[in-house]
């Protein structure tokens, strides 16, 4: 049972990684972006809880960040953990889709500013131009933890469907 845990696990952190260096490459800007590395972040909340969605969150960030060839900022690994930890305390597989996107916007209210303060320190080391970026992080949030909910709860539903994932069986 462990081994089938450790291997969705894994599978979920690469496509993290993927998700967030395609992101990188197609935004192509260090200050603005979006969650969608989060999906597979939430999926392992929901299916195998907080302490694989933490780790999951951290592995794929610090690998993203490498092979994206970015410099490694402290703070912002802040963020990732954010959404290993809170989805993973409030969302299992019985959380509806209201629960999900209620989770999701919360998280990325507090990953946005966690953010924010890490452009302020790493990069900006400016409040003004941390502050001047910061009404269109905010605006993306909305529409973000929408898609993010969204297609998390869309990706949850057919794997309920098999009784036998993830169970002892």
């Amino acid at each position: 049972m462990e081994m089938k845990k450790v291997t969705f696990a894994t599978m979920l952190a690469a496509i993290s990684v993927v998700i967030d260096i395609l992101v990188k490459n197609l935004i192509g800007t260090n200050t603005i972006g979006t969650a969608y590395y989060a999906i597979p972040i939430l999926i392992a909340a929901i299916f195998l809880g907080f302490k694989y969605s933490v780790v999951i969150a951290i592995l794929a960030d610090a690998v993203g960040v490498i092979l994206a060839g970015q410099p490694f900022l402290p703070l912002f690994m802040v963020g990732p953990i954010l959404w290993g930890l809170i989805p993973g305390l409030f969302l299992n597989k019985k959380s509806n889709l209201l629960k999900i996107i209620l989770v999701v916007f919360g998280t990325h209210l507090l990953v946005t500013t966690a953010n924010s303060f890490a452009l302020y320190i790493h990069i900006h080391k400016s409040f003004a131009a941390m502050l001047a970026e910061l009404p269109l992080r905010l605006l993306l949030v909305i529409p973000n933890s929408l898609i993010i909910g969204l297609l998390s709860n869309a990706v949850k539903e057919p794997m309920l469907l098999r009784e036998s994932f993830l169970n002892n069986d």
